[in-house]
């Protein structure tokens, strides 16, 4: 029997007296398991919502207004009224392929119909009504694919109009948090890393569109470690953590090439320290308190050094510092997942350091060749040691 029927079949039980509600829970558990069936039939509604789209776009031209509105307005209602039906009361992946299928011809029907009166719009107008349709069924229906296909929107929107327009487009941002309200209260580690990097990518968008320098992004994935670590969080939220450290680093990675000498001629703002210092303060309180005490490693890497000489060479300290402080961590601690982190991170400095410094000194093919042999005596010692470091912490 399918978990989909079980479900169905065992809430009658319950009604029935026929087992109690601890016993339904303890059978349902038994078949957690789900099939590929519900993925299959995703990419079966992508497949129909393109099919749709080709099709109407190649014979578009060809029909009247009332007959391509009518068009529209048959499909949708079509497609969502069926999914609803079959949703609630017979399967909810094919229920859910179908409401799919109808968000994608309402979105083609945003844009079909502003092609047919002419209609042109300047912004990522038309991308927030496709995404805020998305999130309108998302707390209709609380399924994580509609939080999938939201997110997706809200970010091509925002990539759309930052490339198209340098704006970002402020409408969007508001749903975007409204989705950061529902990944909060219910949400799963999936998600919360997807929000995180639509988070960075929208950052991105932010700062460019405006013409501010690169080092807000220091301030903006700063904040979202902090929300990675706040007291009574949820647990599927401290992925916020690692998406942030993942997106520092390469900013860092970033100074390495980007700053030397003229560092210091960088022109900065007093408002960003401000807020820098007060975050910072605060993140380093935060690690201070939590159990781990070795979240303050993480916290190096987001230290501005633009506005000081030598920047790429902090810029490779910081990330130094960074490596080896999980490295000593995890070989104190006998943290393997620790060791791997420093190890990886410490391999790719080292990488990154390596044709900073010595690119422009060695002819081509000695480069690459001691770098090679560099990384694999270093890879070869690392890994070592974090396989010891992880039989020593297996219980004997």
């Amino acid at each position: 029997m399918k978990r989909g029927q079980l479900e169905k079949e065992s809430e009658k039980w319950v009604k029935d007296g026929t087992i109690t509600s601890s016993q339904r829970d303890q059978i349902l558990k038994r078949y957690s398991h789900t099939s590929g069936h519900p993925i299959l039939l995703t990419f079966a509604a992508l497949f129909i919502g393109l099919g749709f789209l080709t099709f109407i776009a190649s014979n578009w031209s060809a029909l009247s207004d009332i007959v391509k509105l009518a068009i529209i307005i048959f499909f949708l209602l079509a497609f969502y009224l069926t999914g609803g039906y079959l949703y609630r009361n017979r399967s909810k992946p094919v229920g859910l392929s179908l409401i799919i299928i109808a968000l994608c011809v309402f979105g083609a029907g945003i844009f079909l119909t502003g092609q047919m009166y002419n209609y042109t719009s300047f912004s990522a107008f038309p991308f927030f009504i496709w995404a805020a349709a998305a999130f309108v069924l998302l707390l209709v229906f609380w399924e994580s694919l509609l939080f999938l296909a939201a997110i997706i929107l809200i970010t091509a929107g925002q990539i759309y109009s930052g490339s198209v327009y340098q704006d970002f487009y402020i409408p969007l941002g508001i749903l975007f948090l409204g989705l950061g309200w529902v990944l909060f209260v219910k949400g799963n580690r999936l998600l919360t890393v997807l929000f995180a990097v639509s988070y960075v990518i929208q950052s991105l968008v932010f700062v460019f569109a405006y013409g501010w320098s690169y080092y807000w992004l220091i301030l903006l994935f700063l904040i979202l470690y902090i929300v990675s670590h706040l007291p009574y969080g949820q647990i599927h939220l401290k992925s916020f953590g690692s998406v942030a450290v993942m997106s520092i680093f390469i900013v860092d990675i970033f100074q390495v090439f980007l700053l030397g000498h003229g560092s210091e001629t960088v022109e900065y703002s007093n408002l960003f320290f401000l807020g820098w210092s007060l975050l910072f303060l605060y993140a380093v309180i935060q690690s201070a308190i939590e159990s781990t005490k070795f979240n303050w490693i993480d916290l190096v890497l987001f230290i501005p050094v633009f506005r000081i000489g030598e920047g790429d060479l902090l810029s490779l300290l910081l990330l130094f510092g960074y490596s080896l402080g999980w490295l000593i961590a995890g070989y104190r601690k006998e943290h393997s997942e620790w060791v791997a982190k420093g190890t990886i991170a410490f391999l790719l400095t080292t990488l990154i350091a390596y044709f900073q410094l010595a690119w422009a000194f060695m002819d081509r093919s000695i480069f690459f060749f001691t770098g090679g042999c560099l990384l694999f005596v270093l890879s070869f010692f690392l890994e070592r040691k974090r396989r010891q470091v992880r039989r020593e912490g297996e219980p004997s």
